[in-house]
């Protein structure tokens, strides 16, 4: 049976269709009181002011959520579109010892009900189409597959997938219909760093802290304000391991044929069934 993918902030970000062993915010965060969630800010203030030193600060600094909501906006309001991701993430081993992979997914979303995922790495590949009705996800070095029946709209086929099956698509986040609102239900606090290289790219820099897991966004400073960049911090786990996806050729609203999203199999492959969780019901 096909198991499911690690979870990461917002049980999307911090993730990939291979088996890393590690954890993230997951939806475990809880809102805080308003002294804490200020306190907290201030300590990323004053970290966004040493990371300025030697720099031309801006005479205001962005609001980090303004900032935030905008890419959100930006993504939500795109019918179809599609990015490719260069991932690297630790597996730390029981010796303690830290091992760094790394990993590639190419994802072509349509709204409402159109996923395709293309994903690889170091230890594993594996291939998921949804359309609107059929979720199947692809091991494609053994040519196993599943598949199952999802509800008609990303959110909810999303949903059923990690609730159900604890599978969790790699930054499945960014392809809800409120990024904002997952990553803020989330986030204790946030701050705004300044302004910084994404390959070759200048990008707005921003930190987010959680209970398990702390989150950097780095968002497009000109043009269209598209994710470039993330990190997750695993905190509580042994030797806090990183889950890091930079973002590049995006492309939104372009035509994307209808069967992208239709499964297809190699031939010879062979169906099993989906694990589901435990516990699930």
């Amino acid at each position: 049976m096909v198991s499911g993918m690690v979870s990461g902030i917002g049980s999307g970000i911090g993730s990939g269709m291979g088996n890393v062993g590690v954890g993230g915010l997951g939806g475990r965060i809880r809102s805080r009181k308003r002294w804490t969630r200020a306190a907290l800010a201030a300590t990323l203030l004053v970290l966004g002011a040493l990371a300025a030193h030697g720099e031309e600060a801006p005479a205001t600094a962005p609001s980090p959520e303004d900032l935030l909501r905008r890419m959100s906006e930006e993504l939500t309001k795109a019918q179809t579109f599609r990015f490719h991701a260069e991932i690297t993430f630790d597996n730390v081993l029981v010796s303690g010892q830290k091992l760094q992979y790394a990993g590639a997914a190419d994802l072509t979303v349509r709204r409402p009900n159109g996923i395709y995922v293309d994903y690889r790495d170091d230890l594993s590949a594996k291939r998921f189409w949804y359309d609107g009705k059929t979720g199947t996800l692809l091991e494609v070095a053994s040519g196993f597959y599943s598949q199952v029946e999802l509800p008609g709209t990303i959110d909810a086929a999303v949903d059923q997938l990690e609730e159900k099956y604890d599978l969790r698509l790699p930054l499945a986040d960014l392809i809800s219909s409120d990024l904002f609102q997952r990553i803020e239900s989330k986030a204790l606090a946030w701050g705004y760093i300044g302004v910084h290289d994404v390959e070759g790219t200048p990008a707005h820099h921003i930190a987010l802290l959680g209970d398990d897991a702390d989150l950097q966004v780095w968002i497009q400073k000109d043009g269209a304000p598209l994710p470039l960049k993330f990190v997750v911090t695993y905190k509580t786990v042994p030797q806090s391991p990183q889950y890091e996806a930079v973002l590049m050729d995006w492309k939104l609203d372009t035509r994307v044929a209808g069967d992208t999203f239709r499964a297809a199999l190699p031939k010879g492959a062979r169906k099993i069934e989906f694990l589901v969780a435990e516990g699930a019901k």
